[in-house]
């Protein structure tokens, strides 16, 4: 009887389907490749483990996905100073070895000193013996406060060389030497796919009181991925500090209750500037930011200046494909959206070889359009549905129960 009404008491969870599906348009068979969209990046899982590739027959079909770089998917790394050296009243000069060829889009600087504007060159190179310049007009800022303000983030072209040669140029009021105290950088053993720009609606606000212009960007999807941020600016010469952040929402709230105030996460700060530099003009308009957000915002620190003329902001999202490998025949759906499923595991993401050239051969498939299951309310547990079935059997276990303890100590006496 206990064991009838234990069995009444579990109910079996059958798992949850797929809340999309998309028929894959296949030019042909062999290997395909899928660009992923916005409708994917609204309705999957934030880590796409819930996607799958099906035939018409339901069987699962191996796949690979070719992720963008985004927040989280880069370590920052401290590499080797060697040779640091120094041109008296001139540059400070030091070569970061990474161990091993990394790629990498940027270096973060921490010098010493607290008011300067310094130019540095960066050269890369893979055997410590021949150089190539990345770059020859870049600038690091440290502004004094209140609030004190520090840029010292190098954007790069992405590289993987395995040394990078810095040489940070003294700047007016600077002493006879300056200190490279540290460098690091963030580097991902895979080059980072090629990027695409992303419709965007853009909204802007002056908060006068913290002399602020806020540029809140809705980015379209609930998990939009993006990589980089560059903001078009009409002004002919500015130095501005920029904190971009990611809207958190607050869980929603009960009725009659007042809603909590929407949040803002950081992603990271950098630093827009336009000049004359000795060898001509001298501009930053990119923010090398990145993640997986539905809406950003950009907080422009105006200080006492008033606002920048900013004519336009765009959104660079890394361009993501799911890659398998389509027999002749057969048909293919791409499915997204179960809650709670486990990301699959196989053979073909280690066995296909080197991305870059698996990719080169595939042809490029469609999605079609998104069909929406709806999606059937929690079912109700049997025994919720019938607890007067489960009280009585569970009262007629416990008499049962008891009437056998009963016989069993009338026996002993």
């Amino acid at each position: 009887m206990i064991a009838l009404a234990t069995a009444l008491a579990l109910a079996a969870a059958s798992p949850s389907p797929p809340t999309v599906e998309r028929e894959i348009e296949a030019p042909r068979s062999g290997r395909l490749a899928v660009d992923l969209d916005r409708d994917v990046y609204d309705a999957a899982r934030l880590d796409l483990g819930d996607l799958r590739v099906v035939d018409e027959s339901g069987a699962p079909v191996p796949y690979f996905v070719e992720h963008g770089v985004a927040a989280g998917t880069r370590e920052r790394r401290t590499p080797r100073t060697l040779n640091r050296s120094f041109l008296r009243s001139r540059a400070e000069i030091v070569t970061l070895d990474f161990g091993e060829r990394l790629w990498k889009s940027d270096v973060t600087l921490s010098l010493a000193g607290d008011n300067f504007r310094r130019r540095v060159v960066v050269e890369a190179s893979n055997d410590g013996a021949s150089w190539t310049t990345l770059t020859d007009e870049a600038y690091v800022f440290a502004v004094p406060g209140p609030p004190p303000a520090r840029y010292e983030q190098l954007a790069l072209p992405e590289n993987d060389a395995r040394f990078l040669r810095l040489a940070v140029h003294h700047g007016d009021g600077d002493p006879e030497r300056i200190e490279i105290r540290e460098a690091s950088a963030r580097t991902s053993r895979r080059r980072a796919p090629t990027t695409v720009p992303i419709p965007t609606r853009l909204m802007r606000h002056e908060d006068a009181q913290r002399h602020e212009t806020l540029l809140t960007l809705d980015l379209g999807a609930r998990a939009q991925p993006f990589q980089r941020v560059e903001v078009e600016v009409a002004d002919a010469r500015f130095l501005r500090g920029v904190v971009v952040e990611a809207r958190r929402d607050p869980p929603p709230s009960q009725p009659g209750r007042t809603p909590p105030p929407i949040a803002w996460a950081p992603l990271g700060e950098g630093c827009l500037y336009r000049y004359e530099a000795p060898n001509g003009p001298s501009e930053a308009l990119s923010l090398p930011v990145g993640g997986r957000e539905r809406a950003i915002r950009l907080r422009i620190l105006n200080r006492d200046d008033r606002p920048l003329d900013v004519r336009g902001v765009t959104v660079l999202a890394p361009r993501e494909r799911l890659f398998f490998e389509a027999s002749a025949g057969r048909r293919y759906r791409l499915t997204y959206g179960a809650p709670g499923v486990v990301a699959p595991s196989y053979d073909f993401s280690r066995t296909m070889g080197e991305v870059e050239a698996w990719a080169v051969s595939a042809a490029t498939a469609r999605l079609g359009t998104p069909v929406r299951r709806r999606v059937a309310p929690p079912e109700v547990p049997w025994t919720d549905r019938h607890p007067a079935i489960l009280w009585t059997g569970l009262v007629f276990a416990a008499a049962s129960l008891g009437a056998l303890t009963w016989r069993a100590l009338r026996t002993a006496g």
